[in-house]
């Protein structure tokens, strides 16, 4: 008996038309060299490759084979399964007859290695393939003009409808609430990317492969604008029809961090000053550093040790400027809090938000626990499936013992993931607490902060503070505060504060966002428009 190779190939776009899919080709395939007498050695596929090259895996290891192990035949389902432009073709038939291998078409009915009739069909492959691109082209071009995105959604959405062009998407009912979710945490400005991933670790979202998801695929998602509804498609761009997951503010505000982010934010340091970061030199314009000045002795009575800052060009670089108490200039900032209050407008704003975004809140959690409780019974009923397979003894007890302990780890993950949810969606009475003292009690609510949540306080009003001989001089508003200033939201009781930066042109949304509820106090100047 004459032996022979089955060479198979489909493409990405291809792969949904029944009638060429690789099941059809190959049944097809083998009847054929059974009616011609052929005994099948191997059979080569590619699967979702691009057939206008010869540069495929499968095709390739082919050729290899055929170099090492002749065999009499190829039998491929259809010449433009083979190779899509008369050169290659061309080229490769002149290799079979070189070796003596026939190529048998299926579709074309017998050997089209000899005379003009092979030519011919890979002259009509070229061109069909031309024409069918162009056509795909057209095709994602007027789905982008209907406002669908051309390409398949993101992490977070899922593909409904048609086949391939015709398809669109709506939100994942279990993944988007983690990607909003995702985005809100990474606005506080708290949280790094090796810490997303490990709390989306702990979400149990991972990558098709079953692995964490890697740095940039997080980059990438909070660089996507597709997520607050933006669209693009070769250098064009405009907002889609599919719903957003977060809202635009969301988004810019997550840029900002992303381009912007403070170094004091993410490093941990062994002392951490209050105002480090804050502070300028009005001399050179140089930031302030702070240390311990230590001497058990002379400073007993200030527990051994005295806090400065200072200017990092004092001393060996000239700069004027003297050292300043650490206590002296944090007072000093402190009071400035005082001569600061919210207008009743905005106090009210803020109540009124806050119940709209906790009442969101609790319907976002509702969806992310349905999402969980629908994971959970998927994993249940693969746990009683490997029950099954245990007591049927179609699965070995080592291979029952580790994915049975694989299964049980992300139920039980899920379940602490839902206790979550359940406490995280209860009124959050501390952050009403501190959302409105701030907003009614500017001073008091800073000088009771601690120390964190004071840093949290200062990002909130000030982009940096000048000092000259030991007196803060000028301070230089935040996009936010500066807004808030030129509409008259925050009233400045004390005209002998320092002199205020009021640029009229900062872009609101472009500011940074905060920890606890300060973030809340965003929302609303968005929203309202203060």
């Amino acid at each position: 008996m004459k032996n022979c190779y089955i060479y198979l190939r489909v493409s990405t776009d291809e792969q949904a038309n029944e009638g060429f899919s690789l099941d059809n080709q190959k049944r097809a395939c083998l009847d054929y060299a059974q009616m011609c007498s052929y005994h099948v050695k191997r059979i080569f596929e590619d699967g979702g490759k691009s057939g206008r090259t010869t540069d495929r895996p499968a095709f390739q290891e082919l050729l290899t084979l055929l170099r090492e192990s002749p065999v009499d035949a190829v039998i491929i389902y259809k010449i433009d399964r083979f190779a899509r432009n008369v050169g290659d073709f061309s080229e490769i038939r002149k290799q079979f007859k070189n070796m003596g291998v026939k190529l048998l078409s299926v579709s074309e009915n017998g050997d089209v290695t000899e005379g003009l009739i092979g030519n011919i069909f890979a002259s009509v492959a070229e061109w069909e393939s031309e024409v069918n691109g162009q056509r795909t082209k057209d095709a994602l071009m007027q789905k982008f003009r209907e406002g669908w995105q051309p390409t398949p959604p993101p992490l977070g959405y899922i593909s409904i409808g048609g086949d391939r062009e015709r398809k669109t998407c709506e939100p994942d009912p279990y993944v988007a609430s983690i990607i909003k979710e995702l985005y809100e945490i990474y606005s506080t400005g708290n949280y790094s990317i090796l810490e997303l991933q490990e709390w989306l670790s702990d979400k149990n979202l991972v990558s098709k492969t079953g692995t964490g998801l890697g740095h940039s695929v997080i980059g990438n998602i909070l660089n996507n604008p597709f997520y607050y509804g933006l669209i693009r498609w070769k250098g064009e761009s405009k907002i889609g029809k599919h719903i957003p997951i977060i809202t635009k503010d969301l988004f810019e505000t997550c840029q900002y961090v992303l381009a912007k982010h403070r170094n004091f934010l993410m490093r941990r340091r062994v002392h951490d000053f209050l105002l480090r970061g804050f502070i300028y030199c009005g001399e050179c314009g140089q930031r302030y550093t702070a240390e311990w000045h230590v001497d058990a002795v002379k400073l007993k009575k200030r527990g051994g040790k005295i806090g400065y800052y200072h200017c990092k060009k004092l001393g060996r670089n000239g700069c004027p400027a003297p050292y300043v108490e650490l206590t002296n200039l944090e007072n000093q900032t402190m009071e400035e809090f005082k001569k600061m209050q919210f207008s009743q407008e905005f106090i009210d704003a803020v109540v009124r938000k806050t119940k709209e975004r906790l009442e969101n809140t609790r319907k976002t959690a509702d969806s992310l626990k349905q999402g969980m409780i629908n994971q959970k019974t998927a994993f249940e009923n693969k746990r009683n499936k490997l029950e099954d397979a245990l007591l049927d003894a179609t699965i070995d007890r080592d291979t029952f013992k580790r994915k049975h302990s694989e299964i049980q780890d992300k139920i039980l993950n899920l379940e602490t993931q839902m206790q979550e949810i359940d406490a995280q969606s209860q009124i959050d009475i501390e952050l009403i607490d501190e959302v409105l003292a701030f907003t009614r009690n500017i001073y008091q609510t800073y000088s009771e902060a601690p120390d964190f949540l004071k840093r949290h306080y200062l990002r909130f009003f000030y982009e940096k503070i000048i000092v000259r001989n030991k007196e803060i001089t000028e301070a230089v508003p935040t996009p936010i505060f500066a807004s808030l200033l030129a509409n008259q939201q925050v009233i400045i009781t004390d005209l002998s504060s320092p002199a205020w930066i009021r640029t009229t042109n900062l872009d609101l949304t472009s500011a940074p966002a905060f920890g606890r509820g300060l973030d809340y106090l965003i929302f609303v100047i968005h929203q309202c428009g203060f």
